[in-house]
């Protein structure tokens, strides 16, 4: 397993052989009417399809094969439509057992968990405000189990950060920008922007399911994050005596509106400059992330990424290059 290439560097015509995790399992008919098998396929560099024309070659069980499972496959790496894809020659099921190592399976933050842990807790502890810094000291800080789902949890599903780890990294991207543009629109309240940025996102932490693959938790189905970290919230605050109730429906104004729209999940608009600077920057980051990674993941050889149902375009890949200071 320790020689297996990554799935992101296999190009046209080299062999591949060895574990990935089976994120989509699909048995389908062709137009000639033969069975076939589509798996969705995933290391921690990244996924591509695979299929394998003759059942025949399924290994073992073929009813094992389902979502959410390691595979051993062998197979060749093929170009279609100018993307890169498996035609596999053999597929079994494996147990947990036989992978060595789960990292290796599941994209994960580049910033290590400590030092973002790290900065999370210089931003608390510089905040000045004495009500909104303890309600953050509650749940950022002295909730541990809240604090570790917070620094393992995916951004999301699907559109950004898409990595564990991605939630915290993700926020703290956010909160850099915050500061810069309190720095600038100097009328706004630095401690509360920070505030609603650390709080957006955290009932992700429970929305989301990442212990595999990236899903939705039932509560998440349920509920939605805003809905649960709304909870939260008002229960820490509840919990510090004198917690000023104007301070709360502030807060929690943010939280409710940083999606931005109605028809994007917020039950309210941003109603407040802290607030509709908390969505605007939200956004940025997420489309932004979205943005990179789809051109640092695409295999293909043109000049633009695959459409992006959540960018709702395609991407330019062609960068122009920096030019460095002299």
């Amino acid at each position: 397993m320790a020689d297996q290439p990554e799935l992101r560097s296999l190009k046209e015509g080299e062999p591949f052989n060895g574990f990935l995790l089976a994120q989509e399992v699909a048995f389908r008919t062709s137009a000639k009417g033969t069975e076939y098998l589509e798996l969705k396929l995933a290391d921690a560099s990244g996924e591509l399809k695979g299929f394998l024309w003759d059942l025949r070659a399924i290994e073992g069980d073929m009813d094992r094969l389902e979502p959410d499972v390691f595979v051993k496959v062998k197979g060749l790496a093929s170009a279609y439509n100018g993307r890169i894809q498996l035609r596999l020659d053999k597929v079994r099921y494996a147990e947990d057992r036989e992978v060595d190592d789960f990292s290796r399976f599941f994209p994960t933050s580049v910033r290590p968990v400590a030092e973002m842990l790290g900065e999370l807790d210089r931003l608390v502890a510089g905040i000045a405000d004495f009500w909104i810094r303890r309600l953050l000291e509650r749940l950022l800080v002295e909730d541990e189990a809240l604090r570790t789902a917070f620094s393992q949890a995916p951004a999301a599903k699907s559109l950004h950060h898409v990595y564990l780890g991605g939630l915290l990294e993700h926020t703290l991207s956010v909160a850099a920008m915050a500061e810069r543009a309190c720095d600038h629109y100097r009328e706004m309240n630095r401690d509360l922007v920070l505030a609603g940025v650390l709080l957006h996102d955290l009932g992700k932490t429970a929305e989301l399911t990442y212990q595999r693959t990236f899903g939705y938790s039932d509560a998440g189905n349920l509920m939605g994050h805003i809905a649960m970290e709304s909870e939260w919230i008002t229960r820490a605050a509840a919990g510090i005596p004198g917690f000023p109730e104007q301070l709360r429906l502030l807060i929690l104004h943010m939280v409710l509106s940083h999606h931005g729209r109605l028809e994007y999940g917020s039950p309210v608009l941003p109603k407040t400059p802290e607030a509709l600077l908390v969505h605007y920057l939200d956004d940025l980051d997420g489309k932004l992330e979205a943005m990179f990674r789809g051109i640092r993941e695409d295999t293909g050889t043109g000049n633009w990424t695959p459409f992006s149902r959540s960018l709702e375009r395609m991407v330019y890949k062609s960068r122009w290059p920096k030019a460095e200071n002299k």
